[in-house]
């Protein structure tokens, strides 16, 4: 469905969407955007995720009418959940940051002109509630000139370090002092014990290999891990051996001699790593806290490849304050598009304002 109106921009919702294309590629170097907007993320993310969670592909699109040229493209998914059509980003519990792909010229446009997204929302398929999460701080302006609403706090954050050089005078001063000298003295003991080798894999079959062992130790550690259904193992498989040919993906292995001890995936974009799954045989080598030693390891590694940040994403776990890290705020935006909508919107809403005085002792 197709709306044209008398501004120089026109909005489209499209099924499908070539991320491999031209276009993409040339608005998305155009546009602050990061490792989840990313083609190879995305590709893999509609294929494998999206049918297997009984959902529909949307993208919303806005072009120059005057040339035709691609302007904005915000991934959607539509899908039945307690009865009501939820149109929402592409998260489905894998992508930590969402956001639209726009160029600076469109959001210029948007905010000269706040009533093009009246047009905007006629493109929209029928929803009754369309939700965007989970959002960083940066990016709420974005979202809220879109759509014109006001974000919600969901009462967590994401953690990132910037790194800095030499890196060891930078390791002393960032890292916690109890963590840096505990780290140093595990790694100490695990490499006399034991032949220690942590490294960056390149090669494609080892890197498939490396992600189902990552998902088998980490069987029943995590309640609802979504790695452990067999779709979205294929969509991380892929995603890590397709990323490394072009620097997308980082994925990591200790071992000690020929014994496998831990793994962690990770993508790497514009400068920034962001860690995203970790697994560890805890039960043979849990003395030697091998998730922490990885951590630091690979944040030398990729500072010693041009990194300039490590980014823990979403959790408040507290070692990663430990770190040196900053949290970012992350937020939701709740649009009713329905009745039911409306009830929903406000439920939800209320009970992310209510979680968030708790965390801050304003209610008991």
């Amino acid at each position: 469905m197709l709306w044209t109106v008398q501004v120089p921009l026109q909005f489209e919702t499209l099924s499908s969407f070539d991320f491999f294309g031209e276009e993409y590629a040339a608005l998305r170097a155009e546009s602050e955007t990061c490792a989840f907007q990313h083609p190879i993320w995305l590709d893999a993310f509609y294929r494998h995720l999206v049918p297997n969670r009984g959902a529909q592909p949307f993208f919303l699109t806005a072009r120059r009418r005057d040339t035709g040229a691609l302007q904005m493209l915000l991934p959607l998914i539509l899908r039945r959940k307690y009865g009501f059509r939820l149109l929402e980003t592409a998260d489905l519990g894998v992508s930590d940051y969402v956001a639209p792909v726009g160029t600076p010229a469109f959001w210029s446009d948007l905010e000269q002109r706040p009533d093009i997204r009246h047009e905007l929302r006629k493109v929209l398929p029928k929803f009754d509630l369309l939700r965007l999460r989970p959002v960083r701080e940066d990016d709420c302006s974005k979202f809220r000139l879109l759509f014109g609403a006001d974000p919600v706090p969901l009462g967590f954050s994401s953690h990132a370090v910037v790194l800095g050089e030499p890196f060891d005078d930078w390791r002393k001063s960032t890292l916690n002092a109890s963590l840096r000298k505990m780290i140093d003295r595990k790694t100490r003991k695990f490499r006399r014990e034991h032949d220690v080798k942590i490294e960056e894999l390149k090669e494609p079959d080892a890197i498939a290999s490396a992600i189902g062992s990552l998902a088998a130790m980490r069987k029943g550690r995590f309640e609802g891990d979504i790695i452990q259904q067999d779709f979205a193992l294929a969509f991380y498989r892929e995603v890590a051996v397709r990323g490394v040919a072009d620097g997308f993906t980082g994925t990591w292995r200790t071992r000690a001699g020929d014994t496998d001890v831990g793994f962690v995936f990770g993508l790497t974009d514009r400068g920034r790593y962001y860690y995203l799954l970790i697994g560890c045989d805890y039960d043979n080598f849990a003395s030697y806290s091998p998730g922490l030693q990885m951590y630091d390891a690979i944040m030398r590694g990729w500072q010693e490849q041009g990194g300039t940040c490590f980014d823990f994403t979403i959790g408040d776990e507290d070692f990663k304050m430990k770190f040196g890290t900053t949290p970012t705020a992350i937020f939701a935006f709740f649009i009713a598009g329905s009745p039911a909508g409306r009830i929903a919107k406000s439920v939800i809403e209320r009970k992310y304002v209510r979680a968030a005085g708790m965390a801050s002792g304003g209610e008991r």
